[in-house]
């Protein structure tokens, strides 16, 4: 049932996988064609910096709308994403959210970063509501990891602040 109801987001979802731009760069391939970036492979950094390099790659993500120069910037081409609805590797990753990230209207509610942690909050205005919750691991200067978790705010919800 809450599938369904993130059904409006996840429409994209074949569009984007049947997408020939997707599939131009394989993440198996030990050269995906995409340059290495300045802070991968992962550098010893200090726990202020590891901080700051996770917002600034939130930045570039998020605000900026910019998934192409967040990923090359700060994230491993040998990427792990656990989300089921992208496929694996950086080069995948690009592909997928240069088309998701700057089709929907969200709101970042909170942001956080704690012990090689980050944890991004979305409000994602679209019929129905959705929280999305994205987290990210860093290894050193390098994201290496990526969950995310949604939920639909159901019609008959009670709760007036519920997800939100």
């Amino acid at each position: 049932m809450r599938l369904l109801a993130f059904a409006p987001v996840l429409g994209l979802v074949p569009t984007l996988l049947a997408s020939p731009a997707l599939h131009r760069y394989h993440p198996s391939e030990p050269s995906s064609g995409l340059p290495a970036g300045p802070y991968c492979p992962p550098q010893d950094v200090s726990p202020s910096e590891q901080h700051a390099i996770f917002f600034d790659f939130i930045d570039k993500l998020y605000v900026q709308k910019n998934a192409t120069d967040a990923y090359l910037t700060y994230v491993s081409p040998d990427y792990i994403n656990h989300s089921p609805y992208a496929p694996q590797g950086r080069a995948a990753a690009i592909s997928f959210l240069s088309f998701l990230i700057p089709s929907l209207n969200r709101t970042i509610l909170h942001e956080t970063f704690e012990n090689d942690i980050g944890l991004v909050h979305l409000k994602v205005y679209s019929q129905p509501l959705l929280a999305l919750t994205d987290l990210f691991r860093l290894n050193g200067s390098c994201v290496v990891e990526h969950w995310d978790v949604n939920q639909a705010l159901p019609a008959n919800a009670t709760n007036p602040i519920a997800l939100f």
